[in-house]
């Protein structure tokens, strides 16, 4: 085999190791966010209003009755009259949990069961407030969220975390669990959301994109799964352009020096 031809397989070789190697490079293309639509990155046009979460069934909800009358304080933050076994007490502030049963209602002190599946949190309020005001005329009710929690699962890491505040956007939900790894494909983002009516869908989005501040994803719910795989094909986990063109170099260096002590072995003719 003539020399000439040795070579071109030899920088052929290498010619496609390089290839292999760079579009493993983690670019800022790939990581950044709000960037603008187009050249790849996803856009969503429509503006989506968000909309408060609605009560589902299983969902927990702590309740505190607020009254100047120290009689009715004890009879509805108390409960030491009542069986309801729906009610647990907790330990913050001494408020009760009501679990929402199978036909979307709770069993409260004294007013029996009261419709709350698909009303908002502010709509439960004004109903038990309506209700107890034939016993009590001035009184007010605090309506909240116990299971109010999202969980975040990486190609590096996985928690479960406090929703803090009634709308968490999905960057500051990120910025809870640590924002994501360099490897995770923030092209392909899903969120695991149950439905109202008890189902449960997968919505997949492009975070990247600027259009995510205006789109149904900006917002996270209760219960949402949020899911971030690594980039397809991730063998080589390359992180710049120079880390790549590091590695190239590298192989191609040692290649020749394999090649050059490979025809010093070989006999001369």
């Amino acid at each position: 085999m003539s020399s000439d031809l040795q070579m071109k397989r030899f920088w052929l070789t290498y010619g496609l190791l390089a290839l292999v190697l760079l579009p493993s490079c983690v670019t800022p293309r790939r990581t950044h966010y709000l960037q603008n639509p187009g050249m790849g990155i996803a856009s969503y046009p429509e503006v989506y209003t968000s909309a408060d979460y609605r009560i589902q069934r299983d969902d927990e909800l702590n309740i505190r009755v607020v009254t100047l009358d120290e009689e009715s304080k004890k009879i509805f933050n108390n409960n030491r009259n009542g069986n309801y076994d729906n009610v647990q007490q907790t330990s913050q502030r001494g408020l009760y949990t009501y679990t929402v049963y199978e036909d979307g209602t709770i069993d409260f002190p004294y007013l029996g069961k009261v419709e709350v599946e698909g009303k908002t949190l502010r709509e439960a309020k004004n109903e038990i407030e309506e209700h107890l005001h034939e016993y009590i005329k001035d009184c007010s009710v605090d309506v909240r969220l116990l299971n109010a929690y999202f969980n975040l699962l990486t190609e590096s890491k996985m928690g479960r975390y406090q929703i803090t505040k009634e709308k968490l956007t999905i960057f500051e939900a990120l910025a809870l669990g640590g924002d994501l790894g360099q490897y995770s494909d923030r092209k392909k983002v899903k969120i695991i959301r149950r439905l109202d009516d008890g189902t449960t869908e997968v919505r997949e989005f492009d975070l990247r994109s600027k259009d995510i501040l205006t789109s149904e994803y900006y917002y996270i719910q209760p219960n949402d799964i949020i899911y971030v795989h690594a980039f397809n094909g991730q063998f080589f986990r390359i992180n710049s352009f120079l880390t790549a063109l590091g590695v190239t170099s590298t192989t191609i260096s040692f290649g020749l020096l394999i090649y050059k002590i490979v025809q010093l072995c070989l006999p001369k003719k």
